[in-house]
């Protein structure tokens, strides 16, 4: 049975020294309970290591990463984790714990021995669109959407999350803003080192990577609800954000999803509907932002097509850090 004491924290933070503050203050309470709590600084600034020198707590490390990469700290927090960790909690420096957290992520673990990993509920609202059209073209396309009791991966572009939830499910991937993994799987696999800077859907390649391995080995429970502040502090301007977002799809696609012409005939019938959705939002409501969205998934799938072979390959570095620009 696992215990508190067999817990670590590991969370990747850049440049978010009071979003770091707020989240660690969530968990204080049950943090002399724990095993350890690892921060992982990329930050350029010295704020991140003050914080955590000011806490003077054996029980925090801190460790400094010069490399931006959610991907990379994350890996390097778990190098660094305890021989007596058992589970590890990666969270976000934006997201903060319930009071029962832990507690409700250790009965999952302890009532169901085949989880390698699960994950508590993160707070959202239900989803609902002006456009009649949307929800179709989304089931019909592959597309993310809420669905009632289901955490699935439809596509490269395309997963489920539950909306609402009211029992511990079985999952196919994991978010990122809070994931709990056995010690062993962070052993045994690795988040994607050629995904830089903001790494985006790093959550989403690792927990599905491990779920393909052991189908039944995810969970959610909406035993415990997180929050998460979704900060606004260094996040990519929306142009960046459509480029690498492009990028890293087509990069997992290859990775993950490339194998039978089933799944290379879903990827083209994925990239159509996602062009005639954002055609269709445009046309509807004719608002600067819809066409600012089509324009920059044109442009960044073309930029895809263009460097396919390099992306194909994993060489995201040089090509996400020269996005064009206007």
């Amino acid at each position: 049975m696992y215990a508190l004491k067999d817990i670590a924290v590991v969370i990747a933070t850049y440049n978010r020294a009071e979003d770091l503050k707020i989240s660690l203050e969530s968990f204080k309470r049950s943090l002399p309970s724990l095993n350890e709590v690892l921060i992982v600084d990329q930050s350029k600034t010295t704020e991140t290591k003050d914080l955590v020198a000011s806490l003077k707590n054996k029980k925090v490390r801190y460790f400094h990463s010069p490399f931006a990469s959610l991907a990379r700290a994350r890996n390097l927090g778990a190098k660094h984790l305890a021989d007596s960790t058992k589970i590890v909690v990666f969270m976000d420096d934006d997201a903060s714990l319930p009071e029962n957290y832990f507690e409700a992520i250790l009965e999952v673990f302890n009532g169901h021995p085949e989880a390698k990993g699960v994950s508590a509920y993160v707070q959202q609202p239900e989803v609902t669109s002006q456009n009649r059209f949307e929800p179709l073209l989304r089931r019909v396309f592959f597309l993310s959407r809420q669905e009632k009791e289901s955490m699935r991966v439809l596509s490269t572009y395309g997963n489920t999350y539950p909306v609402p939830l009211s029992k511990t499910i079985q999952t196919q991937w994991l978010s990122g803003v809070n994931m709990v993994y056995k010690k062993e799987v962070c052993e045994d696999l690795q988040f994607d080192n050629n995904l830089t800077g903001y790494s985006l859907a790093e959550d989403f390649d690792f927990s599905y990577r491990l779920y393909k391995r052991f189908p039944n080995s995810l969970f959610i429970t909406p035993s415990a609800q997180v929050l998460h502040r979704v900060s606004l502090s260094e996040r990519y301007p929306t142009q960046k954000i459509a480029y690498v977002n492009q990028i890293n799809h087509v990069y997992f696609n290859f990775k993950n999803f490339n194998n039978t012409i089933k799944e290379k005939l879903i990827f083209v019938w994925v990239l159509f509907g996602i062009t005639l959705l954002r055609t269709l939002l445009f046309a509807k409501t004719l608002k600067k932002s819809e066409g600012l969205k089509l324009k920059y998934y044109l442009a960044s799938l073309w930029y895809c097509f263009v460097h396919l072979h390099a992306i194909r390959k994993g060489d995201l570095d040089s090509y996400s850090e020269n996005i064009p620009k206007g």
